[in-house]
């Protein structure tokens, strides 16, 4: 009897914490297809990055290495190297960001409860998202009118 009334305690809870009845949240949980992480999941296990130690030195040391080749045999100007360097490094964070997302992608998505509560968030932070940088771009877009306005409008010294 015991064992019942906690099971009914915790579907119970399950349909408070998503907000539905229990029958409605089980009909409304969709798995999300997502074709750009598995296939970046796919070349991320086919690479074994994972588990390649030696791959992840190289990721880290052929940076420096490649650096250095341009100083050596390239340009050794302060400016050009400034400018490589953070090509490179923007290459190698953009890599490392990837990394990290497989290693996310890759980690189990949790009960059925957890699923619909993180459902709720994404939407709202979509909608978030959505209103942010909406108003981010009519402001950015508004000032760079008006950048162009000031700029084809100033006077040229003589």
């Amino acid at each position: 009897m015991d064992n019942d009334n906690s099971t009914e305690m915790e579907d119970m809870e399950g349909s408070a914490l998503s907000g539905e009845s229990g029958s409605l949240s089980k009909e409304k949980s969709v798995a999300f297809d997502d074709p750009y992480g598995d296939m970046l999941l796919s070349i991320y296990k086919g690479y074994s990055l994972d588990e390649s130690a030696s791959l992840k030195t190289i990721v880290i040391l052929a940076p420096i290495g490649l650096i250095a080749a341009f100083y050596m045999f390239v340009s050794s100007s302060t400016s050009s190297i400034i400018s490589f360097s953070a090509w490179v490094l923007s290459i190698v964070f953009l890599l490392i960001s990837l990394w990290i997302l497989c290693e996310i992608l890759k980690k189990d998505t949790g009960p059925r409860n957890m699923q619909d509560i993180a459902e709720v968030i994404r939407e709202g932070s979509e909608g978030f998202f959505i209103t942010q940088y909406g108003t981010i771009f009519k402001y950015a877009f508004i000032t760079a009118i008006g950048l162009f306005i000031m700029y084809a409008t100033r006077d040229i010294p003589a």
